[in-house]
């Protein structure tokens, strides 16, 4: 018997195994390759997932910070001399403001710092603020870059105890001379202070003494020798009846004219501001 053909036979199929073992190795390569593209798929779609998750961050904390931006001080009206922080984040944004270091409680905390310099809108802080009572008007002026609007009786008010009323200073436009008293109407006795304006342009007066109440609060102060249209300054007037006619007439620089009967007016009492 020849033995050679018995001796090749397992060469041959030795061969054979050696050939299936490169062949899976070649697939495990394969599907080793596969894998590592799979992989990397799925971490791309995690970097998006991930960039997707920082974008909505992000607007949360845009959110965040304009909410408390827009945060005012009713929810303690009443708790008259209690005081309260508020957090003013970074980036903030300016928005209604009423008053003038005494504000309505409906106005922005934050503003309101940011007007009597206690924080700037870029860098924020936090800020304590005074719980106060409602005043019977509210006055406007700028100051930092902010500036608030005039407002008649309000029913709570707050201030900030590191900016007491009286302790910053404000400056008003043009647009100050245009001011009347007529959303005082029929609040007799209230008293009211009112900046004017240098280099006011004037406005319409009826009256001499007791004025209507649709006067230009500035011109009539200038009629009644208080201030002058050149250097503006503050002027308190307190509010009273209508009267059943006004005279006019000419008094420093300013004309005021007759009137009949009319439904308020306004006077200046004696104990005026100085400035």
């Amino acid at each position: 018997m020849d033995t050679r053909w018995q001796v090749r036979t397992p060469g041959r199929r030795a061969h054979l195994a050696i050939g299936a073992a490169i062949a899976l190795l070649l697939l495990a390569a394969c599907s080793s390759d596969d894998t590592s593209a799979g992989t990397s798929s799925t971490t791309a779609g995690k970097t998006k997932e991930s960039a997707t998750t920082t974008t909505a961050v992000a607007g949360a904390s845009s959110a965040t910070v304009r909410d408390a931006w827009d945060r005012d001080a009713q929810e303690h009206r009443g708790q008259d001399g209690e005081r309260f922080t508020y957090d003013c984040p970074p980036g903030g944004e300016l928005t209604t403001l009423w008053g003038v270091e005494t504000y309505t409680d409906d106005s922005s905390v934050c503003t309101g710092a940011v007007q009597v310099g206690l924080i700037t809108t870029v860098e924020g802080g936090e800020v304590e603020i005074e719980i106060a009572p409602g005043l019977d008007a509210y006055d406007g002026a700028t100051a930092h870059g902010v500036t608030s609007t005039p407002y008649a009786a309000w029913s709570g008010s707050f201030t900030f105890p590191a900016a007491p009323p009286g302790s910053g200073e404000f400056t008003v436009g043009p647009e100050s001379w245009s001011r009347t008293a007529a959303a005082f109407r029929g609040k007799d006795g209230t008293r009211l202070t009112v900046r004017c304006s240098a280099d006011g342009p004037g406005g319409s007066v009826w009256g001499t003494g007791t004025y209507t109440d649709d006067s230009s609060i500035c011109a009539a102060a200038a009629h009644a020798g208080l201030i002058t249209l050149a250097s503006g300054g503050s002027v308190t007037i307190e509010i009273a009846p209508g009267e059943s006619s006004y005279a006019g007439s000419v008094a420093n620089e300013v004309s005021s004219s007759d009137y009949g009967s009319f439904s308020g007016s306004f006077t200046f009492p004696p104990d005026q501001p100085s400035g």
